[in-house]
């Protein structure tokens, strides 16, 4: 075992919280024996009649779906799945672009298009949507959009 030295200051610290928490132990024990000793049942304050509830057990009539499908039998069947109401039909937008112009650089290619709906002028390179159609190749004179199995292509205007 180690010496006690003055380098050593984590030694100490311990044997007094060991100490600290021994006699708080001792404390409380002693509390806790006093305690048994000295409790009556009539000590204790009784609980008010009106605040007490009485249990009732909900019938058997509430349980209705696990009577009739018991849980552990080989014939159990889930509940019926109800059917899913069909959607309205979407209505697709066709392309309502213009293209202005094709700006070509070694590092992309950009095609300057016009929305004919709001007259919005767009820069849009390959792989971005315009209202679900996807720009997919961009030439020197035209460019093409996919959307699902339709493609549309589109030509400079000269």
């Amino acid at each position: 075992m180690k010496k006690i030295t003055i380098g050593n200051h984590l030694t100490p610290y311990l044997l007094a919280v060991c100490a600290v928490l021994g006699g708080i132990l001792t404390l409380q024990s002693h509390n806790v024996v006093q305690t048994q000793e000295s409790s009556s049942p009539t000590g204790q304050t009784e609980v008010d009649p009106l605040m007490r509830k009485k249990f009732t057990a909900p019938s058997v009539a509430t349980f209705s779906e696990i009577v009739e499908r018991p849980l552990f039998i080989a014939g159990r069947t889930p509940p019926a799945i109800p059917e899913p109401k069909p959607k309205a039909a979407v209505r697709l937008t066709p392309l309502q672009l213009i293209l202005e112009g094709v700006v070509i650089s070694p590092k992309e290619k950009v095609a300057v298009m016009v929305d004919t709906s709001n007259r919005e002028v767009l820069h849009l390179t390959i792989g971005m949507k315009h209202r679900d159609w996807e720009l997919t190749t961009i030439s020197d004179t035209a460019v093409t959009f996919k959307r699902g199995n339709q493609s549309q292509e589109l030509t400079l205007e000269e």
